[in-house]
């Protein structure tokens, strides 16, 4: 609705229909409100009138219903993160230090609580990032154990959009 009551106040102003949704593409957040995605049926299950504005097209394979059903799904990833927060108190209480400051491919941090330490490593590319500091193998050989993530075992380098926590 914001973008619709902004398109007309643009064009008001004169602008051409390619300039409006240029200004439109860079600014508008409609396309995060659209309705929550419960499930395959129509408009996604968010109601059984036509939302005002629609779901996205990909709801029939992209919903919540189709989460839970997965194993191996963000909604079980977010699951396991809840589940490991209430068990270690490290993960809520440790003190924090920033690591890999210097690197703008990932976040990184230590908790320490205890004498208990959790490394978190999060690569927000699409790409492989090298860690600048210590490798993911280094850790290992530090006596760090994997606690999660989401790939498979740990290779030297963080893979595209991987996130690994260690702990020791």
């Amino acid at each position: 609705m914001e973008s619709l009551n902004y398109c007309k106040i643009l064009q008001q102003q004169g602008k051409t229909p390619e300039e409006t949704l240029e200004i439109l593409a860079t600014r508008s957040r409609d396309n995060g409100r659209t309705p929550m995605q419960w499930s395959a049926e129509e408009y996604a299950g968010f109601s059984t009138a036509k939302p005002w504005i629609l779901p996205p097209d990909n709801y029939r394979q992209i919903n919540v219903e189709s989460e839970q059903q997965e194993q191996d799904s963000i909604f079980s990833f977010y699951q396991q993160l809840i589940r490991l927060r209430y068990e270690r108190p490290l993960i809520a209480e440790g003190s924090i230090t920033f690591l890999e400051r210097k690197n703008t491919d990932i976040i990184a941090y230590q908790r320490e609580l205890d004498g208990e330490k959790l490394v978190v490593f999060c690569n927000f590319r699409s790409h492989e990032v090298s860690l600048q500091e210590k490798s993911l193998q280094e850790y290992t050989e530090a006596g760090f154990s994997k606690l999660l993530g989401n790939y498979e075992g740990l290779e030297k380098n963080l893979r595209p959009f991987e996130v690994a926590a260690l702990i020791r």
